[in-house]
């Protein structure tokens, strides 16, 4: 004959207030209910109060969830209506009426679903799975369990993880797999304890001692009944304890002590929860040792104690029916055919052990047991299939990682490589910077010394006149005619180079302008030449001729050429100085789409150090005769000009300009 065993336990929401214990809890909250407003504080409050009264009084605790849930729903909260809704649930489940507590857990489950509230859903799955349980529809109540697991230890969510280790180790102790029963009792433990959640620690420690009940070994379970006793009344958890009494009472082989016992666990349950599973199981345990203990006796005294167990068991037997409990009905049944017999009533008694085979039959088959060996390897293959996925998402996240610190090292030697090149091309241009300095240093002294050249130049002629004019004017007799006139030709002609000078130095000065820049634009050869004619029209003892094709045009700077043409022609002009037959010939002609320019005079040639400065930038001579090359150098320059100089004594000099 089966031992009567609790499996019931009661999963509650998280309250928002206060961790205080039992009545001192209730007292409380229904204090902070008389002065709070109409909002979400006050459906928390009324939420945790339907919450206490769950495992104090059920029955109290429906006024107070229907408030709160008719407040919660009128200020459109749906965490508050999803908690009211869970709350209801339990109460209700309490009374018996399994099917409307679903329908309570599973409006609760729609709303926490919807929020992804995983805490709550779980909650919600784990009450779902115990209202099947007390319906002995173990098939059922295990695909939520495992459902519920799964998500809890995925979530790391130890708290609800040991609430359903519970519900799963009372399920298997139902299906007598004591092995599976206890490896999941001390996985509740290890995570009840993890989340300091005592009260789930307390029902595995319970469980613990029905199945060292059931292995027949009496004081191990009285020492996990008292360790689960004795956290229940730290908690002031009354519907826990009196499950704790119950199976102490089944613990004790002594009838008589055992019907002590539970006659004080009637008369709880009798207030705060008469329908409930607890008094159901009370009540056949009642009956059960009453049938014990008239067997035991004779006559009168026998007969006092089976009429009182048929009293119990027919008690039990119409809450059962009343609340779909056929668990707890085959076992009465099993009892009173017992009781019947007894007495010699054989004809009842066979049709109650007939029930009792039926409903065990139906119960505890192994098709059921098939079912949640099932459920239970599916559970551990999706839990191996999610490890595996897991590992799967690891790996790809290590190789992510190896990819980001890969493209990482090779940014940082991109970088690097950059810094080298940088610092390479740093070294070079300050190498270079230097030369240009140096060069550029040469240049200023060059410089300064042929300004040097040039401020003689320029300064002793007008000294000479200066000189010349005070002469005059303090003693104006003082130089004879011839000597005054020799006098004024020399200044004259020194004016006239200093004239000269100053042209060369202002046309030099402008070519030296940093952003001045030539404008090509085509230009007429007949216009060139035109120029140089009219220029030095006035020349009567030089010939002057000009050689091309009619016609001729190309793309130059005129004004450039011109002063290039000009001071090459000057330059032939004072070579001829003196010489009567002096010549001056221009020649232009057009030779694989290069123009080459010339001038050619037949004077007694150039001096090479003259033409130097044709050629070499750092190269200063007089005043009078290398500053027009160095205009002509960089004036040719300007324009892409290349100038070829050649030079005989006696002969006369040639200038070549070649444009390409």
């Amino acid at each position: 004959m089966r031992i009567f065993f609790l499996t019931l336990f009661v999963a509650l929401t998280v309250s928002a207030f206060p961790q205080k214990k039992g009545n001192e809890l209730l007292d409380s909250l229904l204090h902070e209910l008389k002065i709070a407003k109409e909002d979400t504080n006050k459906v928390k409050l009324l939420t945790s109060i339907s919450q206490s009264y769950v495992s104090i009084n059920p029955k109290e605790g429906f006024q107070y969830a229907g408030s709160g849930l008719q407040l919660a729903q009128k200020l459109q909260w749906k965490r508050g209506v999803a908690d009211l809704n869970n709350s209801l649930g339990l109460l209700t489940g309490d009374t018996g009426n399994n099917a409307e507590a679903r329908h309570y857990f599973e409006k609760s489950f729609d709303i926490n679903k919807e929020l992804d509230a995983k805490p709550f859903m779980i909650a919600n799955m784990n009450n779902i799975g115990r209202s099947y349980q007390r319906e002995t529809n173990f098939t059922k109540a295990s695909e939520y369990y495992f459902k519920a697991f799964a998500i809890a230890e995925e979530s790391g969510n130890n708290e609800r993880a040991a609430m359903l280790g519970t519900n799963i180790t009372a399920l298997y102790i139902t299906q007598q797999d004591y092995q599976k029963a206890s490896e999941y009792a001390t996985i509740t433990i290890r995570k009840g304890e993890a989340a300091n959640a005592l009260i789930h620690v307390a029902k595995a420690y319970e469980l613990l001692g029905v199945i060292k009940l059931e292995e027949k070994d009496t004081i191990a379970a009285k020492a996990n009944f008292e360790k689960a006793l004795s956290i229940d009344e730290k908690l002031d958890n009354k519907i826990a304890a009196v499950s704790v009494l119950t199976n102490l009472g089944t613990a004790d082989a002594d009838p008589a002590k055992q019907i002590a016992v539970f006659l004080r666990v009637q008369k709880i349950v009798d207030e705060i929860a008469p329908a409930s599973q607890n008094a159901i199981l009370n009540l056949a345990n009642l009956g059960l040792n009453y049938y014990t203990l008239g067997m035991s006796k004779s006559g009168v005294e026998r007969k006092k104690y089976f009429d009182s167990a048929e009293i119990y068991l027919k008690r039990g037997e119409v809450l059962c029916t009343a609340t779909n409990n056929p668990e707890y009905t085959a076992d009465i049944k099993q009892v009173m055919a017992n009781v019947q017999e007894a007495r010699g009533n054989y004809k009842a008694a066979l049709e109650n052990f007939k029930s009792f085979t039926a409903i065990n039959d139906s119960i505890f088959s192994q098709d059921n047991k098939n079912k949640i060996a099932a459920l239970e390897s599916r559970n551990q293959i999706e839990k191996k299939n999610l490890e595996i996925e897991k590992q799967k998402l690891q790996v790809r996240g290590e190789k992510k990682n190896i990819f980001i610190l890969f493209t990482g090292l090779l940014l940082m030697s991109a970088i690097g490589f950059l810094f080298y090149r940088l610092s390479a091309t740093r070294k070079q241009k300050n190498k270079e910077l230097t030369k240009l300095n140096k060069e550029l240093d040469d240049a200023n002294k060059l410089k300064a010394k042929f300004f040097g050249i040039l401020s003689h130049d320029l300064r002793s002629p007008i000294a000479n006149l200066v000189n010349f004019l005070n002469l005059r004017k303090m003693k104006p007799d003082a130089l004879s005619k011839e000597q005054v006139e020799e006098r004024e030709n020399k200044i004259g002609n020194s004016a006239q180079s200093v004239l000269e000078t100053m042209e060369n130095m202002l046309l030099w000065s402008k070519s030296q302008m940093q952003h001045f820049k030539a404008e090509k634009k085509p230009v007429k050869i007949d216009d060139l030449f035109f120029y140089i004619q009219k220029m030095f029209v006035n020349n009567e003892t030089i010939s002057f001729r000009f050689f091309h094709k009619t016609e001729m045009y190309f793309e130059t700077d005129e004004n450039y050429l011109k002063t290039i043409m000009y001071n090459l022609t000057n330059n032939s002009v004072k070579a001829l100085t003196g010489i009567s037959n002096g010549k001056i010939e221009w020649r232009a002609r057009m030779e694989n789409n290069k123009l080459f320019l010339s001038i050619t005079d037949n004077g007694p040639g150039v001096i090479n150090d003259n033409i130097k400065a044709l050629y070499d930038e750092t190269y200063i001579s007089s005043a009078k005769h290398g500053l027009g090359m160095h205009i002509i150098r960089d004036l040719a320059k300007a324009i892409d000009c290349n100038i070829i100089a050649e030079s005989k004594p006696n002969e006369g000099t040639t200038f070549m300009l070649i444009f390409a």
